[in-house]
């Protein structure tokens, strides 16, 4: 009998706010703002996706070192891909009041995997894509998630960023504990992650996601080649915890 496909229950309002908090320092104007984390609503989709691709691309480890932004199929490719994890309805941005309404201070695009699609494989045609997909592939191979936590679905993400104007706020740790309110309201039990960055690999520890699996960029290689030249950060780190066992 097959089981079916994980979907956001309709008795979960859409949009939903998870969380609120205070940031941590003033703004230019001297005032401290406030933000709230949400899901990601259809008029505010192609923001993210320019959010995304302004900052996330250009900060995030590989896809920055491979120029992912740089390639104008590979941006396409990722684009796209953000539109459909933002399509099942699991995606967060955190927001704040600005002059002309609501700006986006941060975003998770997470997404949900699940177990039935277990060895399709997707084709990607841009070079840097393709070496990012490969990259995140290579780890996530050292475990069978599904089999380890006995579960048929998880949620996952594809980047974590937050506006430059606003870094230093808790942006980042509030949209990751964000994950758990969602996830326990829409009957999610997991999250996992590759997280390829010290400052998401410290925020990860901090909630206590666990390391399932790790790999140095400098032994991580392709034809005998080093394919992530010269990174600040030492290695790529699979994470996960079961949402469930979060206590806020």
């Amino acid at each position: 009998m097959t089981t079916p496909r994980w979907t956001r229950p309709d008795t979960v309002p859409f949009p939903s706010v998870w969380r609120r908090f205070e940031g941590k320092r003033a703004l230019e104007d001297g005032k401290v703002p406030n933000f709230w984390v949400q899901d990601v609503t259809d008029d505010l989709a192609e923001d993210v996706v320019a959010h995304m691709t302004e900052f996330f691309l250009r900060d995030e480890p590989l896809t920055s070192n491979v120029k992912v932004r740089d390639d104008p199929v590979s941006l396409r490719e990722i684009q796209s891909l953000w539109r459909e994890m933002i399509k099942q309805r699991v995606a967060l941005v955190a927001l704040t009041n600005g002059d002309k309404g609501p700006v986006i201070a941060g975003c998770n695009v997470t997404g949900v995997v699940y177990k039935s699609d277990k060895g399709k494989d997707t084709q990607y045609e841009g070079g840097p894509m393709k070496a990012v997909i490969a990259a995140l592939e290579y780890i996530c191979d050292n475990v069978d998630v599904f089999q380890r936590y006995g579960v048929n679905e998880y949620m996952t993400a594809l980047g974590l960023s937050v506006q430059p104007a606003y870094r230093g706020q808790g942006i980042g740790i509030e949209l990751l504990r964000a994950r758990f309110d969602l996830g326990r309201a829409v009957g999610l039990k997991l999250t996992v992650t590759v997280f390829t960055a010290i400052a998401s690999q410290i925020l990860a520890h901090r909630i206590g996601m666990e390391v399932l699996a790790e790999v140095s960029y400098k032994d991580y290689l392709q034809d005998g080649q080093v394919v992530f030249q010269n990174m600040k950060t030492p290695s790529m780190k699979m994470m996960a915890k079961r949402i469930e066992n979060v206590d806020e």
